[in-house]
């Protein structure tokens, strides 16, 4: 008998179960949204998911030419909605909205600037219409302290198919050592935390500086779902693609 070529067969036989008995190894995958319409470009909401499919990411991509060709008529943002990826689920967003302010917006030396604003919703556009200018009760209710992130002041009002906006105190334009650059809040209505919204102005995205900030959480959340730790503002030249995203999502029960 030919033991070497005994042996060469009993590895050949022993690699090749060895390799069909291998685990399927999912790899990291990223969803994207249907493309949207703004200025001259196109800009769509994005999911990232680690190997077991955990969503680690969500936000907003968007072409250089969306800067062109912005509307500059009216005092009321233009609002975008963006859906999310169909082939993935991510609690509790329900869909984003790029609100453009071309000149900006209350209140006046703070936030008068061209500028976007994000919103992360929690509710869907149905719930949305039914908040109108007339819910005073229901801006004005405050959260639980629990859910209150630190540093963060519930401010009076609110706005229609929005809700009310907790702003960050240490935010140069609130504390009064700069201007308005780039920010996060947190949105409410009727005591409930209903979106997260990174604001960004023209000029900064215009500068295509990159920038990743930490998002101070509340103690406790209201909703299960993932929640980011911190957001960036990424400009890839090679794409011309900018992006904002909430990052490092973690789940809360």
């Amino acid at each position: 008998m030919n033991f070497k070529y005994l042996i060469f067969s009993m590895m050949v036989l022993t690699l090749s179960c060895t390799k069909n008995e291998d685990p399927i190894v999912e790899l990291p995958t990223e969803y994207e949204g249907q493309k949207v319409a703004i200025g001259d470009g196109f800009a769509w909401s994005y999911v990232k998911t680690d190997a077991n499919q955990t969503p680690t990411s969500i936000g907003i991509r968007f072409d250089g030419a969306v800067m062109d060709d912005l509307p500059t008529e009216g005092l009321l943002p233009t609002e975008f909605t963006l859906a999310l990826p169909s082939e993935i689920s991510v609690a509790p967003y329900d869909h984003i909205t790029m609100d453009w302010n071309a000149h900006g917006h209350p209140p006046m030396m703070v936030y008068d600037l061209p500028h976007f604003d994000f919103h992360f919703y929690f509710m869907n556009e149905a719930e949305r219409d039914q908040i109108t200018p007339f819910d005073s009760v229901e801006f004005n209710k405050p959260l639980a302290p629990e859910n209150l992130a630190p540093l963060y002041a519930e401010t009076p009002g609110g706005v229609p198919r929005m809700g009310a906006h907790i702003i960050d105190v240490t935010s140069p334009e609130i504390a009064g050592t700069g201007k308005f650059t780039h920010t996060f809040l947190y949105g409410k209505y009727n005591g409930e935390l209903n979106f997260l919204e990174p604001m960004v102005t023209k000029e900064f995205l215009d500068s295509k500086e990159h920038v990743e900030k930490e998002i101070r959480q509340p103690e406790k959340w209201m909703e299960e779902g993932f929640y980011p730790n911190a957001y960036r503002i990424h400009y890839d030249s090679n794409e011309d693609l900018h992006s904002l995203t909430l990052m490092n999502l973690q789940k809360f029960d």
